[in-house]
Order: structure tokens, then sequence, then C-alpha cells
């Protein structure tokens, strides 16, 4: 184990690196240096890192020779740009957007569910973070997948800052202005998020499926190798801040024993809330701020189960499954 291995987290001003950063310093990996890493108009800026403020770097002159590892949560268009260039130099890539989660020669990884995708990854490998609507679902669905899953259908409640702070703040702008009796704008949204819900995330295809529904569909048969499961998704936008939920429903080939379904989902480290506890369920607010995902009015009848699930996206979501690739690939390696 060294002390001396040097990592960076680019994107680290944005919710989800400030998240990452966040978990690492909890973690206390045996790392020398992180650096936090940003686009050039936030330079100037820092990041918090434990105890530390870490001054931003800007990304173009970055150099990423210097690190063992990047972990990317700045979006696709920076991750298609500046991903192959830190490979170049010798880091390895974990890398939460979607530029790469479609390409089936680099592995979208949970490593609960999958992690042995990464064995054979090399020091400069990249690893592709599944989108923060699909982990928690393929967490309860990966620990039920045993009992012969055929379909599931899930409607997605998802929180604003999904859609990153400029959304958070039209929230909060469009909800002060609507208790002073003022017009509100959008700008985030297509229309008003404020005490509305919006029944589309992304663009339409032409089967009127959006880009959110898609990502659900593809990326979970893929995450739980089975090609011909069906998947059917409907992703609304609700006005809350943090926490997304889902309302499940998942059908299998045989009828199943209930506690066996439970013990399956507290065995893979979900938390499984009983009807007398917690109100009988818990809600987006109760899970954000911790790394859990919540199941609740877990139920079934033939063979087909019906729960609700709730997770903090940010950290339970995302930044949790960068840290874990991240501290797989460095193990792996040698590096930690």
């Amino acid at each position: 184990m060294s002390n001396s291995i040097q990592l960076a987290v680019v994107g680290a001003t944005g919710l989800v690196g400030q998240a990452v950063l966040e978990l690492l310093a909890q973690r206390q990996l045996p790392v020398g240096r992180v650096f936090a890493v940003d686009t050039a108009d936030k330079e100037g800026e820092t990041a918090a890192y434990g105890n530390l403020e870490l001054d931003v770097h800007p990304i173009d002159g970055f150099a990423f020779e210097n690190v063992a590892m990047a972990i990317f949560a700045a979006g696709s268009e920076l991750a298609r740009e500046y991903a192959p260039l830190a490979r170049a130099a010798g880091a390895a890539v974990v890398d939460f957007s979607s530029a790469f989660r479609e390409d089936d020669s680099v592995p979208l990884v949970i490593p609960s569910i999958n992690g042995a995708l990464l064995a054979d990854a090399g020091e400069a490998a990249l690893a592709s973070v599944p989108n923060c609507t699909v982990t928690p679902l393929a967490l309860a669905l990966a620990a039920l997948r045993p009992l012969g899953l055929q379909r599931v259908s899930v409607a997605t409640y998802q929180s604003v800052s999904g859609s990153g702070q400029a959304a958070m703040e039209e929230l909060a702008d469009q909800t002060t202005a609507l208790f002073s009796q003022r017009e509100t704008e959008s700008r985030v949204y297509d229309k008003r998020i404020a005490f509305n819900v919006l029944p589309q995330i992304g663009a339409l295809d032409a089967d009127g499926t959006s880009e959110e529904e898609r990502s659900v569909e593809r990326e979970l048969t893929r995450l739980l190798d089975l090609p011909q499961l069906q998947v059917e998704a409907t992703c609304v936008r609700v006005p809350v801040f943090f926490g997304h939920a889902w309302a499940v429903n998942a059908a299998f080939e045989h009828e199943f024993d209930m506690e066996q379904a439970r013990k399956r989902l507290l065995a893979a480290g979900l938390q499984v809330v009983a009807a007398d506890k917690l109100g009988g369920y818990v809600t987006p607010m109760e899970a954000t701020g911790n790394e859990a995902v919540w199941v609740s009015r877990l139920r079934g009848k033939g063979r087909t189960l019906s729960f609700w699930l709730a997770a903090d996206n940010v950290k339970a979501g995302a930044a949790l499954n960068c840290v874990n690739i991240a501290e797989t690939l460095l193990k792996q390696n040698g590096l930690i």
C-alpha cells in the first residue's frame, strides 16, 4: 500500500463531484493528494475535501500524468473530450456521464452486481457509472434476480437535483414567486416545476419513449445481464430538491415466498422497512444525506412483487458508485 497515490475529481464543484470528494475523505483511502478539477470558468473557486479546501484546477492543461485515476462527474461533453486524454496519460478513468454507457467495449459497472467486469481492465481502465436513476433500482432487482425475474414496470419520481444546480435554483425561484404572487420563469424545464410534476425527462424517440426511460431500460438489462428482460419505465420529474423514488412492480417465473424476497433484499445490503416502522415507508426526504437504498411498501401477489424505493440520487445513486469503482480498480492494481 502507498500513500503517494494521487487522484483527480473532474467536475469537483458540481453536486456529484462534491459528494465524491466527501466520500473520498470519509473513506480515508491511502491517497497522497486529491486534485479538484473543473472547467476554466471555475478557476479560483475551491472544493471541500474533508477539512481541507482544494483549489480548483482548470481541466484545460491539467497534467493527468500526475494522477493514477480521474473520477469524471462533469457531463458527457467533457468526458468525451478529456477522458481519452487522461487515459493516454496513464490514468484510469471512472466516468459518471452518458458518454460511454452504451459503448459495449466499456464496462458499465456496479461492483456488487458485476464487478468482475473490471478484472481485466488494466491500469488505464475506463469504467462507466450507470445513471443515478438506474443504480438503486438495479441493486434491488439484482437481489431478486435468482427468483426468475421476467418483467419490470417502474415509475420514477426524480428530484430536480438530477438536473443540476440550475434546476434547484429554478424550483426555489418559482416557489418564491408563487408565494409572492409573481409570474414564474422556466429556463431549465419546459413547464413550471414548482407544485407540479413533469412526465417527461429528455427528448422523445419515435415510439414516444423519453431519453431517461431508454436509459433505464437499456442499462438495467445490461447490468443484470438479462437481455430478454422486459422493462417498462415512466420517468417523472417532481418538485423535490434531493432524493429519488421508484414505484416498482416485478414479475417472476414462478410464485415465490415473500420472506425469501425480503431476506434477499436485506442480504444485498438494502434497508427493508416493515409496515409498522417509520410510518411504514421511507420518503426521498428521509433518504437524503445517507448512502442507503430504502425498500418499503413491500407486497406480493401470485408471481408479482411490488415495492417502493427511495434513495439519495446524488450520494447513493451516483457518488457512492463512483467511489466504489475507483476503490475496486485501485485495489485491483495494487495501488492501495
